[in-house]
């Protein structure tokens, strides 16, 4: 007997990962590898596309074998990739990258973004909800147009519609990555088109547009692992909001701090703010975009505090795990005696640099004698501020936040959990390891629902992208709360276990 399973793909900035899971959403087994960047004279980076795919399909490969060690055969029903936004790559005429893959925060595009039409960029905030910066797709076009190339007869893939393309699909641009070009208008919906004539592109230069679970085919082709042959095949959108479903948090009035390296704050809206608030929002660094749930709107804003962390670790030789143990012991300890909280300021020491936009660690001291767990509490009390100036502008357009779900490696250690803790209200730490991968196995599970219904009708492609449809909210809630329940499955799965429709109608 085959055991079917799900795979949710994360191409993230540092590791691409995999997650098997049942199809009600019960962990299997992941894997993972580092994504290979190229850097280049420390400011410029970017990626080999054909590099990038080689390496997702050898890792997809992987979590078939290592899946197939822990239950024993299985068959793969549906794979979901979400990841970075921003990057992807310039397709021409025979679908041929025509540059490597920027970064999404490479600057290539600084200059060419400011010399844009002055009244577009006056428009950008409130029109497409994002600051104007280089980190907008548009910023990375413009500077492919400086460079020659005519942008008309080309065409723009974000990074997980790539490799969602290159496994089988057809070309298709989920919306919360569109939005994330910076040539979507946020009312509309559709592309906006002085953007567009603005760096010399026609409207075919973002492929059809489809929400997040939508089965766009299904995995074949010569190039494709043969184990992942027939699976169906989804993109699950932007990594952040993507976590953030994986973690259960979509309510309105919740908030989901992913606390890596980079620290993003989502909070979910229910139908969409209107131009002025998003202007509002963009010049302070808040992001008004799709959610990857159809019908919502996203505020994302970010903060470095992670960056400032770990950099803070190295500057006192903490970064091994037993040493960064005694750091977090001694700061806990530290707290206790004096019987503040951990994200209190501490006398004598400053800390600064966690705004989005920075990332330099800046220390200030005016105190003898300050040890290192106190300089390691003043960065996080950093943390702290930043973070709620962040939440504060979202609070001033969409009002407060009744609960907070916080995930991310830093989650790991006491006092930064007492920080959370203390600054922030009804927090709730995620347990997921892989909450984006768990994420797009949600997206997955729904586009097979959809694939298997479009073949009772007679059409076994799994294509659905004239009809785009995506997963409702409940559906998400009843699959994640669903998987909450379930043992991480080591066994084969019994042939009398639920099917996914009776979990998640």
């Amino acid at each position: 007997m085959s055991t079917p399973i799900l795979l949710g793909v994360d191409v993230g900035t540092s590791d691409s990962k995999v997650l098997a899971t049942t199809l009600t959403g019960a962990e299997i087994i992941a894997v993972s590898t580092p994504t290979a960047w190229r850097n280049h004279g420390g400011t410029l980076t970017d990626t080999d596309p054909q590099r990038l795919v080689d390496g997702v399909f050898a890792l997809l490969e992987h979590a078939v074998e290592v899946a197939t060690e822990q239950v024993g055969p299985v068959t793969v029903r549906a794979i979901a990739v979400t990841g970075m936004a921003e990057a992807g790559v310039l397709l021409d005429s025979r679908g041929v990258p025509l540059y490597p893959i920027i970064a999404w925060f490479d600057p290539r595009g600084r200059s060419e973004m400011q010399s844009l039409p002055a009244d577009l960029i006056d428009q950008f905030g409130g029109r497409t909800g994002l600051p104007v910066s280089p980190l907008a797709t548009i910023a990375k076009l413009a500077w492919m147009r400086g460079q020659g190339t005519d942008l008309r007869g080309k065409q723009w893939l974000n990074v997980p519609e790539y490799l969602v393309h290159k496994l089988g699909a057809v070309r298709a641009s989920e919306m919360s990555l569109a939005a994330r070009t910076g040539l979507l208008d946020q009312d509309s919906g559709e592309l906006w088109p002085e953007a567009l004539a603005a760096i010399g592109a026609g409207p075919d230069l973002i492929p059809p547009r489809v929400t997040a679970g939508t089965p766009l085919g299904r995995a074949g082709g010569d190039a494709v692992p043969a184990v992942l042959h027939g699976a169906v095949l989804t993109v699950a959108g932007h990594d952040h909001p993507v976590a953030a479903v994986g973690c259960g948090t979509t309510g309105a009035d919740e908030v989901f701090d992913s606390f890596g390296t980079a620290e993003a704050l989502v909070r979910s809206v229910d139908g969409h703010l209107d131009a002025a608030a998003r202007h509002r929002l963009a010049s302070a660094g808040v992001n008004s975009v799709h959610h990857v749930l159809a019908g919502r709107r996203l505020l994302l804003g970010g903060t470095k505090a992670g960056l400032l962390l770990r950099r803070t670790l190295d500057l006192l030789g903490s970064g091994t795990v037993d040493r960064r143990a005694e750091l977090d012991d001694a700061a806990c300890a530290l707290t206790d005696r004096t019987g503040a909280l951990a994200s209190d300021p501490i006398e004598g020491v400053r800390v600064s640099g966690a705004i989005n936009d920075d990332g330099t660690l800046r220390i200030e001291i005016t105190n003898d004698d300050v040890s290192p767990a106190a300089l390691w509490l003043a960065t996080l009390a950093h943390a702290v501020d930043e973070a709620a100036r962040c939440l504060d502008l979202m609070e001033a357009e969409i009002g407060p936040a009744s609960a907070v779900v916080v995930a991310g490696g830093w989650t790991r250690m006491r006092s930064v959990r007492r920080s959370k803790e203390s600054s922030l209200p009804h927090v709730r730490f995620s347990d997921r390891s892989q909450a984006g991968a768990f994420g797009a196995s949600m997206f997955a599970a729904h586009a097979s629902i959809v694939a298997d219904r479009l073949s009772d009708s007679g059409d076994p492609s799994g294509n659905s992208v004239a009809a785009p449809t995506g997963p409702t909210e409940e559906f998400a809630a009843r699959y994640t709360s669903a998987a909450a329940h379930g043992q991480r499955r080591t066994e084969p799965v019994p042939s009398h276990a639920p099917a996914l429709e009776e979990i998640t109608r």
